[in-house]
């Protein structure tokens, strides 16, 4: 079996500032290409440490480094590798006119400084950035490979995907195919999770990770090789579906919350429209950067003072006074208001209390209020979520794409 060193280059990383997710990303990524992961560095952006990082990975038959291909003079990670293999970097000027084009696209000159990133380690290959200006590197030598991969996960990622596994399923590193499922838990915690699958015992690798997004996900994965099928991992699916089903979990495909609701609003020609408080815009916000939403968005109002909920949605001072911003009365109120700004088929309030601070015995940091209504049909539903601001509004904002899902389906 094949192995790896990771190295992660930024100073960044080293004095805490940033996280190292991208050694996480590919260690996960690795391993399901049936490569073992033997090391795993951090350096800083300094051309003798990352050169002491090769040396102290050098048995790995494959070596990646992620991070330090910027235009900026402390991005050297292509420096160190060069003067590790004792090679020079060649200026390639066909790599140089992408990047130009690059800075085209957005109407803005291109910086000298960018120039660099057009340079390739002698004997190399560039790996295309579709998303950012700079190219990763690909070079074997004596059946060992050494890669550079850029930092921002949008842009290492998909050339981990698209540039690296072709390279290394080319050059025998990668044997088979790797199969995978990911379903989308909301409203459940990984050790939640874990415990449903503590007697799952099918022949795929399990894995439970909780995201920054809100949700936790379930990775099924089969490594296949030879004439090796898909049944395996199609079994294993349907065994994980039905023990969600079964404990009444809500899951859904590994694809954008907001997106499924757009498809699903588009598919029944329905419209919707928000009433935000706790969540100032970021619910709608969530829903809008979605391709193709303003087939079924009419849009949004956000009432986060009591005067915007009088004026704007007719909110009652009344209903202020006696059961507070944050009230099954108030959501109803906000949502009916919302009915007659937008007449659109679901309407959706939600008000809460998004902490630090405001919270009450009665109503504790993390209680949240939401008013739904789908055509004449009014409800409410009360939530208190545990944690800090961000999380809060996060896992808010989710509960409402799922509400909306779980009602047509």
């Amino acid at each position: 079996m094949k192995t790896a060193g990771i190295i992660s280059v930024g100073t960044e990383i080293m004095f805490g500032k940033i996280d190292d997710t991208n050694s996480t990303y590919l260690s996960r990524w690795l391993k399901d290409c049936g490569i073992t992961v033997k090391f795993r560095v951090s350096a800083p952006d300094v051309i003798d440490e990352i050169t002491s990082a090769i040396k102290y990975v050098k048995d790995a038959d494959l070596i990646i480094l992620t991070g330090g291909l910027g235009p900026t003079s402390d991005d050297i990670t292509r420096e160190a590798l060069s003067k590790y293999l004792s090679k020079k970097l060649v200026f390639k000027e066909d790599e140089y006119q992408k990047i130009l084009n690059f800075f085209s696209r957005l109407n803005r000159p291109a910086p000298i400084s960018n120039r660099k990133q057009a340079e390739l380690i002698d004997g190399a290959e560039f790996l295309t950035n579709k998303n950012g200006t700079a190219p990763g590197m690909f070079f074997m030598e004596n059946d060992k490979i050494f890669v550079l991969l850029p930092g921002p996960p949008l842009e290492n990622q998909p050339m981990i995907k698209n540039g690296l596994f072709p390279k290394l399923k080319e050059n025998g590193f990668i044997q088979g195919n790797i199969l995978s499922k990911v379903y989308r838990l909301y409203n459940v915690g990984e050790s939640a999770a874990a415990d449903l699958f503590a007697s799952f015992d099918e022949d795929v690798e399990l894995g439970y990770y909780f995201t920054s997004g809100g949700w936790c996900e379930i990775h099924l994965t089969k490594y296949v090789t030879g004439e090796a099928q898909s049944t395996g991992l199609v079994s294993a699916s349907k065994k994980a579906e039905k023990i969600l089903n079964d404990a009444g979990i809500f899951f859904t495909e590994d694809k954008d919350i907001a997106q499924l609701v757009l498809e699903k609003l588009e598919q029944k020609k329905m419209t919707l429209s928000f009433a935000e408080s706790i969540t100032g815009g970021n619910l709608s916000g969530e829903f809008v950067k979605t391709p193709g939403v303003s087939k079924v968005f009419i849009g949004a109002v956000i009432s986060y003072s009591n005067e915007a909920k009088k004026d704007i949605l007719g909110v009652r001072q009344d209903s202020l006074d006696k059961h507070g911003a944050v009230s099954e009365e108030v959501v109803k109120e906000m949502v009916l208001g919302l009915k007659k700004l937008t007449g659109s088929d679901i309407g959706v309030s939600i008000s809460g209390v998004a902490g630090p601070d405001g919270g009450t015995k009665e109503k504790p940091v993390g209680l949240v209020y939401f008013g739904f209504l789908f055509g004449d049909e009014l409800y409410v539903k009360k939530e208190i979520i545990p944690g800090h601001r961000t999380r809060v509004m996060t896992r808010a904002i989710n509960m409402v794409f799922v509400e909306i899902l779980k009602r047509l389906k």
